[in-house]
């Protein structure tokens, strides 16, 4: 800016300069042309006073330096003349200070060399007798005299050029001075120069502006972050550059993606990287990536402004439970309708056996005990589903102060024939423990728990079932001596339908959902199950119920 004001302050002092110079040398050149014309006036009175004295005569010995004198009859034939032969010298009737001289007295005209360089002033003055008395003389063009103040020109023009780059300098820094010291955070404080006051209340204004349109920014900013920060879905902002703008907690748990990396999107998920191609290239997608153990649905949209396209926002959801409860109960589905396929296929085989009498007598009763078998396992099968269901609904129970041993008495009178008939013997140690529940899912916990120890047990084998508490939990304890649980099947045993081994369980008459509904019943209770088992040697089902204050 400094650079510019002086510039300007510079050129305008050369033009000023400039203009000067050039005025005062026409100044001079009028002012010479002036007292040329009142001194040659002054000589052509006194050539015609002379002439109108003593006519020709007053032109012998006549010696006149500085001028040219030529006298003139009334038809324009030279009489004589100061510096030419007067016989040789064209007709001057046609020249127009003649012309004028004759009409009204005097006359003059001003002619120019070749060169330009002098011009030649004439002036005229009629005599008594109609002869013209004319004076010439020749004097400098304004070319000329430039030419000859050239020295002194140069000298001033020298002067002017360090006069104004000396004014330029002192009046920018002048000028900047007070610009370049400005607050632009407190424009105000400056105005101590008058000039620039309004120009620093434009600033004032405008900064208001901006710090009003700031504000709101920030509070948007803070709002959207206290909005997204609370989301469960992950929301990721980027622009076409691929370069992540934004992303909320929930985003980075689900993809641990380096904002700070340099292309944070080259290592993503190969699906999740075609979706935001497709996003830049104005398409809006969904789809479903596993990133992890965890499965995301993804939306990936297009983000416009005006028209243009300048980014994408990907907003991510963890629905690995959704999930993998929509395949277990696809899964769940399957096999109901296996289970319950097979029950319902022997009784009804069997009933229209009977019913085209192609059973002989003998075996009738047989065929009948099949049927109330099936049967009977059927409503077994139905019942489990029906309180399956149930438990799902994660329903408000009652809860009571309840004694795990009064529940185990409870079932061990329940079971204690079935087992007699397996050839297990039940063993019992218990002591008071108490337990904050629901009486009915803890006698299924029981109940449950001890069946399966009577149904997969050796023949003969035993069943021992402990409860105790300390100070920080109720336990219930049930080991068998059975066939035992495989390490890699322990895991999965408490999912619905999942049988080790099961061909063996089908003739146990097991339905496949007692440990899943053992499961359910101890998370509700806020329980926790452990399992340790032996192929061959056994197993040990413990329930941890713990106390009050440790929930």
């Amino acid at each position: 800016m400094t650079g510019k004001i002086f510039r300007a302050v510079f050129a305008s002092c050369i033009l000023v300069a400039a203009m000067t110079v050039g005025l005062v040398v026409l100044a001079l050149n009028n002012y010479f042309v002036t007292i040329e014309e009142e001194r040659i006036a002054s000589e052509a009175d006194l050539a015609a006073a002379g002439v109108n004295a003593a006519g020709e005569g007053y032109f012998d010995d006549l010696n006149i330096e500085g001028y040219r004198l030529t006298w003139i009859n009334g038809s324009g034939t030279v009489l004589y003349d100061s510096q030419a032969d007067a016989a040789t010298m064209e007709n001057h009737g046609d020249r127009q200070e003649v012309k004028e001289a004759l009409l009204s007295g005097t006359g003059k005209s001003d002619r120019n060399s070749s060169t330009l360089a002098e011009e030649t002033m004439y002036y005229a003055e009629r005599c008594n007798d109609g002869t013209v008395v004319r004076l010439a003389v020749s004097r400098n063009s304004v070319f000329l005299l430039v030419l000859r103040l050239a020295t002194p020109l140069l000298w001033i023009c020298i002067a002017a050029v360090a006069v104004a780059y000396w004014a330029g300098r002192r009046a920018s820094k002048k000028i900047a001075e007070p610009l370049n010291h400005i607050s632009l955070e407190h424009p105000m404080q400056n105005q101590n120069v008058e000039e620039i006051r309004p120009l620093l209340q434009r600033i004032e204004d405008q900064n208001q502006q901006i710090n009003d349109q700031v504000e709101k920014l920030h509070q948007k900013q803070k709002e959207f972050i206290t909005a997204t920060s609370s989301m469960r879905e992950g929301l990721i902002l980027i622009n076409t550059k691929y370069q992540i703008l934004s992303q909320n907690p929930a985003a980075e748990r689900l993809f641990h993606l380096d904002v700070s990396a340099e292309h944070p999107l080259d290592d993503c998920n190969e699906q999740l990287h075609q979706c935001i191609e497709a996003a830049l290239a104005g398409q809006q997608n969904t789809a479903i990536i596993s990133e992890g153990e965890k499965i995301i649905r993804i939306d990936v949209s297009p983000i416009t402004s005006h028209g243009i396209l300048i980014g994408a926002s990907i907003l991510a959801y963890d629905i690995s439970e959704e999930y993998t409860a929509e395949m277990q109960r696809k899964e769940f589905t399957a096999n109901v309708s296996h289970e319950l396929k097979t029950p319902l296929q022997s009784i009804m085989g069997s009933a229209e056996l009977l019913q085209n009498h192609m059973v002989k007598e003998e075996d009738i009763p047989s065929f009948l005990n099949r049927i109330n078998a099936e049967s009977k396992r059927l409503l077994a099968l139905i019942d489990d589903i029906i309180r399956l269901s149930q438990l799902d609904e994660n329903q408000k129970m009652e809860k009571d102060e309840l004694d795990l041993k009064d529940t185990v008495k409870e079932v061990f009178d329940s079971l204690e024939k079935n087992a007699a008939k397996h050839h297990v013997t039940l063993h019992l140690k218990t002591e008071n423990a108490s337990v904050y529940g629901n009486s009915r899912l803890l006698y299924e916990i029981v109940y449950n728990l001890m069946d399966n120890a009577i149904r997969y047990n050796n023949d003969p084998g035993s069943v021992t079932v402990e409860t105790y508490q300390d100070d920080h939990a109720s336990y219930l304890k049930v080991s068998d001596t059975g066939i035992g649980i495989p390490q890699e099947a322990q895991e999965r045993i408490f999912e619905r339908f999942y049988r080790v081994d099961k061909s063996h369980s089908r003739a146990t008459g097991g339905t496949g959902l007692g440990l899943s509904i053992v499961k359910h019943a101890v998370q509700i209770s806020h329980a926790a199950i452990q399992v340790a088992s032996v192929p061959g040697e056994g197993s040990t089902f413990t329930v941890v119920f713990p106390s009050e204050s440790q929930r």
